[in-house]
C-alpha cells in the first residue's frame, strides 16, 4: 500500500504559485421570488434587469418537492417512472421552462441548482414531523429525478405540446374518378425543444438541518457527523444521472456549504463547513482518512481508503469544482471569522487548503491554481429594514470589496449576489439583501453593483501611482471597452478625468495605477454610468 504524505509535506505540496487574479469569473444572480415564484410578466421584466446589469447567469434553485408528485405521501405512487420528465405533471415544470426560455433568449445562462425538501416518499422516519422532508433523503430516488430534470433541459427535449402529431386522413372519392383522394398521414411540424442547461449543482447548504438532516447521529457518548454521508450518496446519484444524460462535460458544482454551524450538535443542528468538507473527504483534522469504526460510522471505505474513495465516489474529485457561500452579513469582507472552521469571504484560502489536501491525501490532480470555487451565493443585508443588517451604504461598498476579493482569488470562478429585491416577509426570518428594497426603490447597492469600484490604498503622496480596480459589468463579454478614472477635489464642483484605460476581456475588469492629484474623491464612468465615489487622501 502507498506510504500516506506527511500532514507538514501535504502543507507544502499544497501551497500555491504567486497568486494572479480571475479575471474571467462570472456574475451570478439568484432571486428565486422575481424569478421562479413570479408570473412570466414579472420574470420577463427581472430577466431584463439583470441582462442591463451584465449579469451572466442565474442560479434557481429546482426543489424536488415541488415537482414531485404527492409530496405528502408516504409511499411513491404505484407505477411512477422518476426517471421520465413525462411521468410529471407538466404543469410543476412550467416555472422552469418559462426561465429556461427567457433566459436563454436574452443570451443569459441558467444554474440549476437541484435540492430538497424531498416528497415524504423518499425520505426516512423522524421522530420530530418538522424534519419528514430533509430525514435521510433516498438517494436512488434523487438521482432518478435528476434524470428526468437532466433529460427535460438537455437540449432536445420537446414537451408533449410541442412533439409531432400524427393524423390519419381516410379516403375521399371513388378510386378512379376525378377528385379521389387516397387515405394518408398528416404529420404536424415538431416546436422548438426546451434550452439545454448546462450548470449544475448539487443540493443546497448540505450542512444545514433546514436542507438535510440528521446533521449528527449520536453513537454512545458522541455525537457523529451524518450529513456528509448522506450527502455523499445524493452526490454520487446527481453526478452520474447526469452523465447518463449527456450533461457530464457541464459544470457540476459539488458543495453548495453554508459559511457557518453551531458549537452544539444535534440531529438538526447546522454542521461548521470545514468539519463538513473534512468529513465528506473521509479525513479528520490532520487530513489523516478515517480508519476502523471511525470510518465505518461515517460510510467511509475500510479497505485501502486512499484507492477506493475516488474509485467508490468519482464525484469528489471530477465535479466541475466546489461551490460555498460565504456570508459574512454584518462585518466587513476582510473581516476573518473567530472560528477556524467557519469559511467566509475573508478566508477562502482556508478552504482552498482542506480541499488541495484531501486531493493530494488521495493522489488527486487538481488544477494549479486550485480546486475552483463558485461562490453560489452572497449577499449583505441592509438596516432598514433589518435590524441585523448594515447601513445602506455600507452594503454598496462591501459588495465592492467582496468583488475586488474574488477577483484577486484565482480559484473563483464565480460570484453571486443574492437578491434583487429585498424578500418582504417578517424581518428576520428572510434575507433583505436586495438591491433594491421590497417597493422597488434602489438602494445605493444597485449603482454599486453595476459598476464596482475599489482602491486597495486611499491615502498616498500626492502625485504618487495607486491602484485602482473595476469592473465594467454590463458591458458585452469580450468588448475591452475604455472606461474614465475621474477625481474631485474637495473644493471643486465637477469631476474632471485623469486617466483613461481599456478593460480586460473577456468580463471587462480594470485593475490600473493612476497618479494621486490630491485629497477628495475618485470614481469610474462608462457610458453615462457612474460608479460609487471612494474618498482618497493625499499626504
Amino acid at each position: 500500500m502507498r506510504r500516506a504524505l506527511p500532514l507538514i509535506a501535504l502543507l507544502v505540496l499544497a501551497c500555491p504559485a504567486a497568486a494572479s487574479a480571475s479575471a474571467t469569473q462570472e456574475s451570478l444572480f439568484q432571486d428565486d421570488n422575481h424569478l421562479e415564484f413570479a408570473p412570466p410578466a414579472r420574470v420577463a421584466k427581472t430577466l431584463d434587469e439583470l441582462k442591463a446589469l451584465g449579469v451572466d447567469r442565474v442560479r434557481v434553485t429546482v426543489f424536488w418537492r415541488s415537482v414531485a408528485p404527492s409530496p405528502g405521501a408516504r409511499t411513491m405512487p404505484s407505477g411512477f417512472d422518476a426517471g421520465n420528465p413525462d411521468a410529471y405533471q407538466q404543469a410543476k415544470w412550467e416555472r422552469y421552462d418559462t426561465l429556461a426560455q427567457m433566459a436563454g433568449a436574452r443570451g443569459i445562462g441558467v444554474l440549476w441548482d437541484i435540492a430538497g425538501p424531498a416528497p415524504n416518499w423518499a425520505t426516512g422516519t423522524p421522530s420530530r414531523r418538522d424534519l419528514d422532508a430533509t430525514w435521510y433523503p433516498d438517494p436512488a430516488d434523487f438521482g432518478a429525478f435528476v434524470r428526468a430534470v437532466g433529460t427535460r433541459y438537455s437540449g432536445s427535449f420537446l414537451r408533449p405540446a410541442d412533439r409531432p402529431k400524427t393524423t390519419h386522413v381516410p379516403a375521399k372519392g371513388t378510386p378512379g374518378l376525378p377528385g379521389y383522394v387516397p387515405a394518408h398521414d398528416l404529420t404536424t411540424k415538431a416546436g422548438d425543444p426546451l434550452p439545454r442547461v448546462s450548470a449544475w449543482e448539487i443540493w443546497n447548504e448540505p450542512n444545514q438541518g433546514g436542507w438535510l438532516t440528521p446533521q449528527w447521529t449520536k453513537h454512545g457518548r458522541s455525537q457523529v457527523p451524518t450529513s456528509p454521508r448522506t450527502y455523499r450518496a445524493l452526490a454520487d446519484q446527481m453526478y452520474a444521472a447526469l452523465g447518463a444524460t449527456g450533461h457530464g462535460a457541464d459544470t457540476i458544482l459539488l458543495g453548495a456549504t453554508a459559511p457557518k454551524g453551531l458549537n452544539v450538535k444535534g440531529v438538526s443542528h447546522a454542521m461548521k463547513p470545514q468539519v463538513f468538507i473534512r468529513d465528506l473527504y473521509c479525513v479528520d483534522r490532520h487530513n489523516q482518512v478515517f480508519r476502523g469504526r471511525a470510518a465505518i460510522l461515517r460510510g467511509c471505505p475500510t479497505s485501502d481508503p486512499l484507492h477506493q474513495l475516488p474509485a467508490q465516489h468519482p464525484v469528489l474529485f471530477h465535479a466541475t469544482g466546489f461551490s460555498h457561500h460565504p456570508y459574512e452579513l454584518t462585518f466587513a469582507p476582510d473581516h476573518r471569522p473567530p472560528d477556524r472552521d467557519y469559511i467566509t469571504i475573508a478566508n477562502l484560502k482556508n478552504l482552498s487548503t482542506t480541499l488541495r489536501l484531501a486531493y493530494l491525501r488521495y493522489g488527486q490532480a487538481f488544477p494549479h491554481g486550485g480546486v475552483p470555487l463558485y461562490l453560489t451565493e452572497f449577499g449583505y443585508q441592509t438596516n432598514p429594514p433589518d435590524q441585523l443588517g448594515v447601513s445602506p451604504g455600507r452594503q454598496a461598498v462591501y459588495l465592492d470589496e467582496a468583488e475586488y476579493m474574488a477577483f484577486r482569488n484565482p480559484a473563483v470562478q464565480m460570484l453571486s449576489q443574492f437578491l434583487l429585491v429585498d424578500d418582504g416577509a417578517p424581518v428576520g426570518l428572510t434575507f433583505q439583501s436586495g438591491l433594491r428594497y421590497h417597493d422597488g426603490r434602489a438602494k445605493p447597492a444597485l449603482a454599486a453593483y453595476r459598476l464596482p469600484i475599489w482602491l486597495p490604498d486611499r491615502s498616498a503622496r500626492r502625485g504618487s501611482l495607486i491602484r485602482v480596480w473595476g469592473l465594467v459589468r454590463p458591458a458585452a463579454n469580450g468588448s475591452a471597452v475604455t472606461a474614465a478614472v475621474q477625481f474631485r477635489s474637495n473644493h471643486a464642483k465637477r469631476y474632471r478625468t485623469i486617466a483613461r484605460f481599456p478593460t480586460t476581456a473577456p468580463r471587462n475588469y480594470l485593475y490600473h495605477r493612476v497618479r494621486l492629484p490630491g485629497t477628495g474623491s475618485i470614481r469610474l464612468r462608462w457610458n453615462g454610468l457612474v460608479s460609487r465615489a471612494v474618498s482618497v487622501r493625499a499626504r
